[in-house]
């Protein structure tokens, strides 16, 4: 499979896990320490605050280095393919940019780095949105991740998608709630203004979130349906096989 250059101007967005806290250690001590009388009249403050400075970097956690994941570029080959088959249009992983795709396209100028960002870069179809010509699309692509940010009266939709991880989850029960999702993969949770729905794809990490000004009775942010439908329309609009992969 080659490992050539998705190339095509569009949009999308970010996600990135949290670090996990410092582990803290403790014991109990074997017996009941002796009270220490102390005279004030005694302390050096100076010596204090250096013992002080001393300590604090120790007891601050530092965060861990995220590392970029690898891709697995062939099976992003495969579903360009499979996905140029869908709409009728000859694709190979190359040529991306010569087919047009039903995808939403950005119109900022940051948006043409998006030939460089080092993952398959995922783009709700236009059928599945449902927005008049009135909608602004904006891309926010970097080496390993993007942004896509789609606003319309009343609405607001954000797709993030990374190759940054963090560290792993402490346990295997937290690995297994983080990974844990329906037969799609997808984890599907409410917000206060809509719903987010976030899945693992390629070795990357995908959030899609949609927020309305009436979430009360906006039909797209009162239950899944519509943050699913736009799930299930991501089309593979860009990426950069040469940033990293299989």
């Amino acid at each position: 499979m080659q490992r050539s250059r998705l190339l095509a101007p569009l949009a999308a967005m970010l996600l990135v896990s949290t670090a996990s806290p410092a582990q803290q250690q403790t014991g109990a001590p074997t017996r009941q320490p002796v009270p220490t009388q102390i005279d004030p009249a005694q302390i050096d403050p100076a010596r204090l605050e250096q013992l002080t400075t001393n300590l604090q970097p120790q007891q601050i956690p530092q965060p861990d280095a995220p590392v970029a994941m690898a891709i697995d570029w062939g099976q992003a080959a495969e579903d360009v393919q499979l996905q140029a088959r869908q709409f009728q249009r000859t694709s190979t992983v190359a040529a991306v940019a010569q087919t047009a795709l039903p995808f939403a396209r950005p119109t900022n100028p940051e948006a043409a780095g998006v030939a460089n960002t080092g993952l398959p870069v995922l783009i709700p179809g236009t059928a599945a949105l449902g927005l008049d010509g009135n909608a602004r699309v904006l891309l926010f692509p970097r080496e390993h991740f993007y942004n896509l940010s789609i606003t319309a009266p009343g609405l607001l939709i954000e797709v993030f998608g990374t190759r940054l991880a963090h560290a792993r989850a402490p346990d295997p029960l937290s690995t297994r709630r983080l990974n844990a999702g329906d037969a799609n993969g997808y984890r599907i949770s409410a917000t206060e203004f809509g719903r987010e729905l976030s899945f693992n794809r390629y070795g990357a990490a995908y959030s899609i979130s949609v927020e309305c000004d009436r979430p009360e009775t906006d039909a797209r942010c009162r239950d899944d349906t519509y943050v699913r439908s736009l799930a299930d329309s991501l089309i593979i609009a860009a990426g950069n096989p040469a940033s990293g992969g299989q």
